[in-house]
């Protein structure tokens, strides 16, 4: 027999249940730091609410945090024309700015690698998670955009996590990439190597890069790179556009050249980063582009960018 209930009480009781619900849902979520009224901009139907993964980081470059954050002084290898300086990055109104500026810099001893650096004629920038601040399982997102196409046509622009230490060294590196010569592509990749500084000889576990058809790059888009024990994932705009298991790394029954070694799943404690550069004019047509049309000042921009450490590794600095 159904209970005897006024409409109006029906009416209440609706109202309680949903108010009820609606407090634990946004108690949930500002456990996880993720407010429903304090969502970044990002695309159609974006929540920021991933099972089994829990917000850390939410950067939102209002001001520049020295605790979360340290500018490189380097340059890449020797592929890149230009240094790493201070002034490749400025924070300004709510978005981080990497900026390739024509300018002489003088030789200079380098922290990032211990030795002396040449003179170059551009300067870029780059920024790196602290040593206070390693990285290892989780998703990380940014809302990026590289640089309008009609002035910028060789470049690189990254999204990337990053580790080349231990005994033996271990190379391990994650990547989203963008190019001045591919403006409606990214690169999603995974560079893996042992006791080497050397790219090229990281052939030897693999070649897993990938460039993927996205449309135009120099447009605001939301990159996601979702990095857990046995698989690696890569999303744009919340769609997945690649996955790595660990299964297809293992050469079997037998090794695709170049790849002459099993390639593990990165699982070391690594820095989340970003960079902007230039290449040199030798490697400009096979990486980043003919750099012809490129203006100076030439600018990547940064949104925001999010961390959510996976829920079964959790960090214990973070």
């Amino acid at each position: 027999m159904r209970p005897n209930v006024t409409p109006i009480k029906q009416r209440i009781n609706l109202a309680i249940v949903v108010m009820l619900l609606s407090s634990c849902i946004r108690g949930s979520l500002d456990q996880g730091h993720n407010s429903l009224d304090n969502l970044p901009t990002a695309y159609a139907g974006y929540t920021g609410i991933y099972l089994d993964f829990t917000l850390v980081l939410d950067e939102r470059f209002d001001v520049f945090d020295s605790q979360i954050w340290e500018i490189g002084d380097g340059a890449v290898g020797g592929e890149a024309a230009c240094r790493f300086q201070p002034q490749g990055v400025q924070v300004d109104n709510g978005l981080l700015h990497l900026i390739i500026q024509q300018e002489p810099i003088a030789p200079g001893w380098s922290n990032d690698h211990q030795m002396q650096k040449s003179a170059y004629e551009f300067s870029c920038g780059e920024l790196r998670t602290t040593e206070s601040k390693k990285i290892r399982y989780g998703r990380y997102e940014t809302r990026m955009k590289a640089p309008a196409r009609a002035v910028a046509s060789g470049y690189i622009s990254s999204f990337f996590t990053y580790t080349n230490e231990g005994e033996p060294r271990e190379w391990e590196e994650i990547d989203v990439e963008l190019e001045g010569g591919r403006p409606d592509k990214f690169q999603a990749n995974l560079i893996y190597g042992r006791n080497t500084w050397q790219w090229w000889a990281t052939r030897e576990w693999g070649a897993w890069e990938d460039k993927i058809n996205i449309a135009p790059v120099d447009e605001w888009r939301v990159y996601a790179i979702e990095w857990m024990p046995a698989e690696i994932n890569w999303y744009v705009d919340g769609v997945l556009t690649k996955s790595l298991k660990q299964d297809a790394l293992d050469c079997d029954p037998n090794c695709v050249p170049p790849q002459v070694y099993p390639t593990p799943i990165p699982d070391n404690l690594s820095q989340l980063m970003i960079n902007f550069w230039i290449p040199k004019d030798e490697i400009q047509n096979d990486f980043g582009g003919n750099k012809k049309r490129n203006v100076y000042p030439m600018y990547t921009k940064y949104d925001w960018i999010r961390f959510y450490q996976l829920d079964a590794e959790p960090l214990t600095q973070w």
